[in-house]
């Protein structure tokens, strides 16, 4: 079970999940990609989720986004439902889509840690050594959206979603720079991204340089079969971080909060299992046994 987190209004986070046995269920084809990022565009405007950054590789995503209004539970519930639903509708497929084990959401707590982050989600397939350069990706990738400052229009997939469906015609995708970069003018802001991935294709060339091997190359990405995974043994993950921060004083400082979080909230669940009336729950708790809890400081009455 994963550990209780807190849930707070405003909060920027790095989210992770691959798919099931690792398969390559989102290898870029037109079709994926559209329903990527409809599903996307969609779970974000219903839940008014920031998107700063977002790459589907062949078998994981990542995102960085805002979380606006303490939602950020039912925003990733409902995007990798309706991920699963439509994948699994085109693929011919109705088993999991995604691994069992929960998706990966890190808190990040400064400005610098946001940029990291977003820059590791962007270099992605360069750091995998897939493609030479971010752009050569073929699949579902923020940065020319981050670099031109344009939205992205995406009309509902056929297949799964019904034409007089629930779910709208179309959906608008708007990259947003994370918070803590407002004093940058758009083009001193592009600059220090470009720059900053740049840096990471640079890295990787002298990595392949240095072990005497070269990338996978686009074409031999899209010729992976859905059901194809990688042929290296994963390690098995001990642990599962759920705050990063560069500054050292700041991470411990924000990992002693949320132990301190997670002994209040435990105390009062036990109080209020136990029969205890108007117990009030600490700030940043989400749910408890099936309530829906999300104010800064909630009472449950039994």
């Amino acid at each position: 079970m994963t550990l209780p987190r807190q849930v707070i209004a405003g909060r920027t986070y790095l989210i992770s999940r691959r798919c099931t046995q690792r398969q390559m269920l989102l290898r870029p084809e037109p079709l994926v990609e559209q329903i990527y990022l409809y599903c996307l565009g969609e779970a974000a405007q219903r839940y008014d989720v920031t998107i700063h950054g977002f790459v589907a590789m062949s078998n994981h995503q990542h995102l960085v986004v805002r979380d606006n209004q303490a939602n950020f539970p039912e925003f990733l519930a409902h995007l990798h439902k309706m991920i699963s639903k439509a994948m699994n509708s085109l693929r011919g497929r109705w088993e999991n889509f995604w691994a069992a084990e929960q998706p990966n959401a890190v808190y990040l707590v400064e400005p610098a840690d946001r940029f990291d982050k977003l820059v590791y989600l962007l270099a992605n397939p360069v750091a995998a050594h897939l493609v030479e350069h971010v752009t050569d990706w073929p699949g579902a990738c923020s940065f020319g959206l981050s670099l031109s400052g344009r939205t992205k229009t995406v009309q509902r997939p056929r297949g799964f979603f019904r034409a007089n469906g629930r779910m709208p015609d179309e959906v608008t995708l708007r990259i947003e720079r994370p918070e803590g970069f407002e004093s940058l003018s758009e083009d001193e802001w592009v600059s220090k991204l470009r720059d900053a991935v740049r840096l990471e294709e640079t890295r990787a060339r002298e990595e392949r340089a240095e072990r005497g091997f070269g990338v996978l190359g686009r074409k031999t990405v899209l010729r992976a079969e859905p059901t194809d995974s990688p042929t290296t043994r994963e390690p098995r993950r001990s642990l599962r971080p759920q705050v990063a921060c560069l500054n050292e004083q700041r991470r411990i400082h924000e990992l002693q909060l949320l132990l301190e979080f997670r002994r209040e909230r435990h105390d009062a669940l036990v109080r209020a299992l136990n029969g205890e009336l108007d117990v009030v729950f600490p700030r940043g708790t989400y749910r408890i046994r099936g309530w829906f809890v999300t104010a800064p400081d909630v009472a449950l009455c039994a």
